[in-house]
């Protein structure tokens, strides 16, 4: 059974946004361990380690996007 080209596009959407939500909380978790054992109370470790981790899922999707996006010309 094949899928169509939208239901490939929901897939991976839908996967862009778990990925997102898993590396942001990720990185929140992981800021705010390090900001609580070495930079006392501080609030820009865990806004830097939730940037890095959607930064790093956002590369993964848009890798994932045109993938499926230049796939279909082929």
């Amino acid at each position: 059974m094949s899928t169509t080209p939208e239901d490939r596009l929901r897939e991976n959407i839908n996967r862009c946004l778990s990925d997102s939500l898993v590396k942001g909380v990720g990185g929140l978790v992981i800021g705010s361990v390090v900001t609580l054992l070495f930079f006392r109370r501080r609030i820009w470790p865990v806004w830097l380690g939730t940037g890095f981790g959607v930064g790093v899922a956002y590369r993964g999707c848009e890798k994932e996007l045109n993938d499926v996006k230049f796939g279909q010309r082929k």
